[in-house]
């Protein structure tokens, strides 16, 4: 897997004022989730006028804000062929007897063999 750097430098508006910093920075960056911009900041990867800010600290408006970050990149799904027991199937709805341990969905450490790689078989 590999590795992309990525740095943000955001001026937060007025309108922003009163906000929580985790809460504005959803707002101004929506394609990261508020829990990965949370976990940023409590890991030091983001600066509010150049200080290590916690996630529930007040926006005034006009702060400088600087956020660098690696980011992995992304897994990329893949079909596998095996069979899965379906219980129950009709137009709307499949219910299937997953097997104790089986990971769900790819992600950090199984980035293959999970029930959405077999179910795109």
């Amino acid at each position: 897997m590999s590795t992309e750097f990525r740095t943000h430098n955001l001026e937060l508006s007025a309108d922003q004022a009163g906000r929580r910093l985790d809460q504005a920075l959803a707002s101004m960056l929506p394609q990261y989730s508020r829990q990965r911009l949370q976990g940023w900041i409590e890991a030091g990867k983001v600066r509010l006028d150049g200080r290590l800010p916690r996630s529930r600290d007040k926006i005034l408006g006009g702060e400088q804000v600087r956020i660098e970050v690696e980011l992995q990149a992304e897994i990329s799904l893949a079909a596998e062929s095996a069979p899965v027991d379906v219980v129950y199937e009709d137009r709307a709805l499949r219910v299937i007897n997953k097997p104790a341990g089986l990971v769900v969905h790819p992600g950090a450490g199984n980035p293959a063999h999970t029930l959405q790689n077999l179910l795109l078989g």
